[in-house]
């Protein structure tokens, strides 16, 4: 997904008219690029633009809300702007020769950790429905959004101590199109795709279609299933931009790869991603950024379904180092190991795998919001590296006993978070049970509970027969409890 500030998308230009735009664009980026890059704020407007490298214009005049008063505060701000023309407008990283920023977790964090001491202050001082407070609050959501604090951006849009959401839609203008744009992010990479396809079409109708509203739109049909809707809005969204619409190209062919790999053309789908791939590593070139370690986890699992193990391999490995280096512990890090282990399997190098799904499961179950069903397909593949012997002697730690901090922390969240039992949860809980027995006596006394949760669910599920699943729950269970005794 984009995250961007808020577009209310132009009217696209006829054709005729681009490719005069376009000439007269380039004797102007000329000019723009060559100058040193500088914020200019009009006092007299009520408008702030900030212009670029790029010579964008990153303000959008929307019609004024109520929150958006004229009030004067008797306080002082520092702002804190830097000194060196390297850094970004974001502070996420350096400029490339392109102005294009590249991103280092170390500046997100300290970034974040600005805008949350801004947004408490302006809180305290003007209160929560002042324009510069909501300005803030947007700010410090979009540090969060980036680094996966979903549930902090939860109880602040949705939550019953501020409910941030129903200031913004009692406000409108702006300030309701950035609540349901925020939420929508959220809900999205909260895996709750359905909700965030209705937020967006519902932003769609407040501010109208543009290229950029269009690829997120695309990439949450992608995720529903839903090929023909996703195919129709990325090359909507390309026509857009082919008529003078702001967009992202190398995001829109990311998305149609990925629909012509759900419909069995892997060739073909692995040549647009590697398209995709050349567009960013040529945008970015010079600097880290998390865009170009997703198009290479793209191309990497294209390569990987074609049987190009090695070549998938050599991506997988370039998208975690640079994750690593602009996420941190993130769910893009943690799904990128773990895909790299599956192909260090495939390559013989056990050792390494085991370390890679160790990595994994130890990043899943410490995020803000737990994917089960990637923390299902690690605990899955971990027992085949310790019990298969020709896997086993590869392996420099051997023992099951280094996963139960892991599984600890699973079982807590579980318990502490009030998670209903599904099918998915308790094949999961079953899955950390057999990791969890092997472990020792600690293991064995926290795998019976799980296994038990587990055993509930099948008896009572009518979606499938269980009896094979009951029969090895029970088992485990006695082998739990000998090691006990």
């Amino acid at each position: 997904l984009i995250q961007n500030e808020i577009y209310v998308a132009p009217k696209p230009k006829a054709k005729s008219e681009v490719k005069e735009a376009k000439s007269a664009s380039k004797s102007a980026s000329k000019t723009v690029i060559s100058k040193k890059r500088k914020t200019v704020i009009s006092k007299k407007s009520k408008a702030k633009t900030c212009t670029d490298t790029s010579g964008k214009n990153t303000a959008r005049t929307i019609e004024k809300a109520p929150g958006e008063s004229n009030i004067s505060p008797n306080l002082k701000l520092k702002s804190t702007i830097t000194s060196t023309s390297k850094l970004g407008q974001k502070g996420h990283g350096e400029l490339n020769e392109k102005g294009n920023e590249g991103e280092d977790i170390n500046h997100i964090l300290v970034k974040e950790k600005e805008c949350k001491n801004m947004f408490e202050t302006l809180r305290k001082s003007v209160g929560l429905e002042h324009h510069m407070t909501l300005t803030a609050a947007f700010n410090l959501m979009d540090q969060w959004i980036g680094n996966y604090r979903l549930t902090l951006i939860d109880n602040l849009l949705m939550g019953k101590e501020i409910a941030l959401m129903k200031i913004c839609r009692r406000l409108g203008g702006q300030w309701k199109l950035k609540a349901v744009q925020m939420l929508a992010f959220c809900r999205w990479k909260q895996f709750r795709y359905k909700e965030s396809l209705d937020l967006f079409y519902e932003f769609q109708d407040l501010a109208g279609k543009s290229a950029i509203l269009l690829e997120n739109m695309g990439h949450t049909h992608n995720s529903l299933g839903e090929t023909d809707k996703a195919e129709e809005c990325f090359l909507e969204a390309l026509d857009r931009i082919e008529r003078g619409d702001r967009g992202n190209k190398g995001g829109l062919l990311m998305g149609i790869g990925i629909v012509r790999k759900s419909r069995g053309d892997l060739k073909g789908s692995a040549e647009i991603l590697l398209e995709a791939l050349a567009f960013y590593k040529d945008s970015y070139k010079g600097v880290d950024h998390s865009i170009v370690a997703k198009s290479h986890t793209s191309v990497g699992r294209a390569l990987e379904d074609l049987g190009e193990i090695k070549q998938a391999e050599h991506h997988f490995y370039e998208a975690v180092r640079i994750f690593w280096l602009t996420c941190g512990i993130s769910p893009l890090t943690g799904n990128a190991t773990k895909r790299l282990g599956d192909l260090k399997v495939k390559l013989g190098f056990m050792n390494q795998a085991q370390q890679l799904y160790h990595q994994a499961l130890d990043m899943h179950v410490n995020f803000d919001t737990m994917d089960l069903r990637a923390i299902l397909d690690i605990l899955t593949v971990i027992p085949m590296l310790h019990i298969t012997e020709r896997c086993r002697v590869m392996l420099a730690k051997p023992d099951f006993d280094q996963y139960l901090p892991c599984i600890t922390t699973l079982k807590k969240r579980i318990e502490s978070e009030g998670l209903t039992v599904d099918g998915t949860l308790a094949v999961l809980l079953k899955a950390a049970a057999e990791i969890a027995i092997p472990g020792g006596r600690k293991g064995a006394s926290m795998a019976i509970p799980m296994l038990e949760k587990a055993i509930k669910f099948f008896n009572t599920t009518a979606e499938a027969d269980c009896s094979r699943l009951i029969t090895q729950s029970k088992q485990m269970i006695e082998v739990a409890q000998k090691k006990l005794s």
